[in-house]
């Protein structure tokens, strides 16, 4: 006789399985488990042996006609009374009473398993709350490879080779790499045995949690969640949370980053300050006076020893001295990625509000640290970052540089000039293309020749040897005058005499981003006040880019620029609305049109008047490595393995 325990098991089961089979049907689901496809059994097989395997990766049958006797989580439909239940009743007194030993039989196609034998075994273990089942697997090899769900699949392969490790899934190419990287293992290391059992235990913690949250309605599988979520928390914490608790609270804390993903517009981008009308500035004096707001500035580098240091310094400064009643400042240089973590505790320890990390290469220590302080304001000088909690800001330098390529056009007598890129990053070929845009307004002849300064190489030697003597080079500084100069003459003697470059004036955007809290802090909204990442991306008409002009400079290109200038300050002159051809001959723009933001923005082709590419990454100089990969034009291409260089 069957045990009392083992029929209120099925009698459960039923319930559960018909409940769900009648909510498939109602949605237009699939309504029983999947069947397999006798075409999918003709596919090259491979044994893998017993081995045990997650349960609700079980989702089918190589049977059709087994399919209706199970809702898809494989609990049962068949009546008490039916020999089905008899069967399955007499299993889970086995279950009970010693145990179910021998393994099912299945294949594995692309990820997912389908029972041979053992059908009943996996509805048992299932409606038990077994989490693992014994299974003897062969794995059938997919046909094609040309689709992105074998691609991802053939991914898989080499990932589970080392890792050992089911259920991991991804929507994208590139994620079982950028796991094991962020996991700190190389693309071709093995895990200990220990390491396995430990993922695949927190794995399965982080994702009930993820689901329990209501993860299932975010178009993003478990895998997906786990790669965003270490980007705000380390594999260290990953191994050391003991609990569904745990990551629920820290996927709790990063939900909306989590519900970012995939949306069609996921970042907001803020093209310019908004208006101070007279409301706005009495509203402003009646705040002079309070409880000064507490900001902090952290710098990578020194006032003395880098140029980008130096100029966001000086914009502190402004803000200090023209809000110097309503903030309070405080400033940490010379801060190393390493380092920012502890250095942004102590500046929230401090009382810090707002806090301004002036650097891309600190925005992952800005990220962990944010989702620990939500009443923190936190703002990373990037671009192109969709993150709630950090918001993203920086210039639109390309006006600049159309204005340079006009003057170089005007004052070029051979038709040739020199362009030194700094990296292939977000902007930076609108930026070549802009010049060289403005250089063919003044000059139809005119052709770029680019170098860049993340490779190696003498290029002032080769444009000197190629008789080339206008030079755009990095942009001025007014804080280290005597480092690059922007676009220059090139002499005889290797020396370059300024006559223009695009000017940063960091001080108008802490300033104005500073007033606005101050007017209404959620202009500069708190991540639980916001749905979507913000990007600040001013240009010219907001006075944080600009245009210095030399001594040098002749007075006709003077009154060029200058016209320029305010065409494009007022809006009427928009670099990018002309006629463009790539490099390849296709026309990218008729002329009667500007380019979006986001075509500008993430522009990964040269127009047809420069000589010259994009560098590959593995071209790159190690220094500039970690830049790139956070910023880089081909970014998502960059293979993860190089995660660690610096």
């Amino acid at each position: 006789m069957p045990s009392t325990e083992a029929i209120q098991y099925y009698q459960q089961a039923l319930k559960l399985g018909q409940k769900e089979y009648k909510t498939c049907v109602h949605r237009g689901w699939q309504s029983n488990i999947q069947a397999l496809g006798a075409d999918k059994l003709q596919l090259s097989q491979v044994k893998l042996g017993v081995m045990e395997i997650p349960i609700y990766l079980v989702v089918g049958s190589t049977e059709e006609a087994r399919c209706n006797s199970f809702s898809p989580g494989f609990y049962p439909l068949m009546s008490s009374d039916s020999e089905f239940a008899t069967k399955w009743i007499h299993l889970c007194d086995a279950q009970l009473s010693e145990g179910i030993h021998d393994a099912i039989k299945c294949y594995e196609y692309l990820g997912r398993f389908y029972v041979q034998e053992g059908n009943k075994r996996v509805s048992v273990l299932k409606a038990m709350g077994s989490t693992t089942i014994q299974a003897d697997v062969t794995r059938l090899m997919p046909a094609k490879a040309d689709d992105i769900t074998t691609q991802i699949y053939l991914e898989f392969l080499e990932f589970f080779k080392h890792s050992r490790c089911w259920g991991v899934h991804f929507s994208d190419l590139g994620g079982y790499a950028k796991l094991q990287a962020a996991l700190g293992f190389a693309k071709d290391e093995d895990w200990p045995e220990d390491v396995q059992k430990k993922f695949k235990a927190r794995y399965f913690s982080f994702r009930t949690s993820f689901y329990r949250l209501g993860g299932g309605s975010l178009g993003l599988t478990t895998g997906d969640a786990l790669l965003r979520w270490l980007e705000f928390y380390s594999a260290q914490e990953f191994f050391d949370s003991i609990g569904e608790g745990d990551y629920r609270r820290s996927l709790t804390a990063i939900w909306k980053e989590l519900c970012l993903h995939g949306l069609p517009a996921p970042i907001a981008v803020s093209l310019a300050p908004a208006g101070e009308g007279e409301e706005k500035k009495s509203v402003m004096s009646t705040l002079l006076g309070k409880k000064k707001l507490r900001v902090a500035f952290l710098f990578q580098g020194t006032p003395e020893s880098s140029g980008w240091t130096a100029a966001h310094d000086k914009g502190r400064e402004y803000l200090e001295q023209t809000l110097e009643d309503s903030v309070s400042v405080k400033s940490y240089y010379d801060v190393s990625a390493q380092e920012a973590a502890a250095v942004i505790d102590e500046a929230v320890a401090d009382g810090a509000e707002l806090i301004f990390t002036t650097s891309v290469s600190l925005i992952d220590a800005t990220l962990r640290v944010a989702v620990k302080y939500p009443k923190v304001r936190f703002m990373n000088c990037s671009i192109d970052q969709p993150y709630v909690n950090v918001k993203a800001y920086y210039c639109r330098v390309y006006e600049a540089k159309f204005i340079t390529g006009a003057i170089a056009g005007a004052l070029c007598k051979t038709g040739k000039i020199g362009y030194v890129g700094s990296y292939p990053i977000l902007g930076v070929p609108a930026s070549i293309n802009a010049f060289a845009l403005g250089a063919a307004l003044t000059n139809p002849e005119a052709r770029i020749d680019l170098r860049w300064h993340c490779l190696p190489g003498d290029y002032m030697a080769e444009f000197k040897a190629q008789g080339i003597r206008l030079v755009s080079d990095r942009d001025y500084t007014a804080e280290q005058p005597y480092g690059a100069k922007g676009l220059a003459w090139l002499g005889e003697d290797g020396e370059l005499a300024q006559l223009a470059s695009p000017s940063w004036h960091w001080g108008e955007f802490y300033v104005r981003m500073v007033r606005e809290m101050l007017r209404d802090p959620k202009t500069i909204p708190l991540a639980e006040d916001s749905n979507k990442a913000i990007n600040y991306w001013w240009g010219m008409d907001s006075g944080v880019v600009d245009l210095h002009t030399s001594p040098e400079l002749p007075e006709g290109a003077r009154a060029l620029a200058e016209i320029l200038r305010q065409g494009i300050r007022s809006g009427s002159i928009h670099p990018f609305q002309r006629l463009i051809r790539d490099q390849e001959g296709n026309l990218l723009n008729d002329g009667f049109r500007d380019l979006t933001m986001e075509e500008i923005l993430k522009m990964d082709w040269l127009c047809d008047r420069v000589d010259g590419r994009l560098p590959a990454f593995e071209e790159l100089l190690p220094v500039t490595r970690a830049t790139v990969r956070r910023l880089g034009v081909n970014r998502e291409t960059i293979p993860p393995e190089e995660e660690k260089e610096t």
